[in-house]
């Protein structure tokens, strides 16, 4: 016989196990009877799941955030503009070179 990779199961197979735990809220025991899997088996692919879905979340998380910051910074921008645009005509020369400060 062939040597084993330790992958008995698909991914496939392993997606839908952990689908009727967590979606159809079968519970681990019943699903690992009806399935013929270990219950040792199956909590290891629940916490893989749900560690992908927390690692999944951080990211996304952090990519919210990374989206806010030039947002915030645009807003910040174009609100001292404002105020400088409100400022008397005989300071023109003091607010271009304010606002040329500010550009990177």
């Amino acid at each position: 016989m062939g040597k084993s990779n330790g992958n008995r199961y698909g991914e496939e197979f392993r997606q839908g196990a952990v689908k009727l735990v967590l979606e159809n809220k079968q519970s681990i025991a019943e699903a690992c009877r009806n399935l013929g899997v270990s219950i040792g088996t199956m909590k290891r692919w629940l916490a893989v799941e749900l560690n992908n879905h927390d690692a999944e979340k951080i990211r996304l998380r952090q990519l919210g955030e990374e989206n806010r910051q030039p947002r915030k910074d645009k807003a910040d921008l174009e609100d001292t503009v404002d105020i400088l645009k409100k400022r008397q005509p005989s300071s023109v020369g003091r607010c271009a070179s304010a606002i040329s400060a500010l550009r990177p």
